[in-house]
């Protein structure tokens, strides 16, 4: 299953790894390639609740579309969370994919 650009996209582990392993190959520049087109496809539901936000905020300027604008202000800020953990997901999931473990706040003793 390839992936489409959607607002609406939400992404497991197990789509990106299969995504990364439809390449067929190893070699770095082609699983490279292929993680850059996931995390734009992964990042385009934030950038869309930005402008999103960006529209709800200008129609909230103006009192009379407040109506519409605090909406769309929460549906952006909605999509917005979504994308981020879109990329989250994606970065996990490479780090799987590679066998690399990322350890957060680990103190190495000397």
């Amino acid at each position: 299953m390839a992936l489409e650009r959607s607002p609406f996209l939400k992404l497991d582990k197990s789509m990106v790894i299969g995504e990364l392993k439809s390449v067929g190959s190893k070699d770095p520049d082609m699983l490279h390639t292929r993680l850059v087109h996931i995390r734009t496809m992964a990042a385009f539901p934030k950038n869309v609740g930005l402008y999103i936000m960006v529209m709800g905020g200008m129609c909230t300027a103006l009192i009379l579309l407040a109506f519409i604008g605090i909406p769309l202000l929460i549906f952006g800020w909605w999509l917005r969370k979504r994308g981020k953990a879109n990329l989250q997901v994606v970065e996990e999931a490479w780090n799987d994919f590679n066998g690399t473990a990322r350890v957060v706040g680990a103190v190495h003793a000397a």
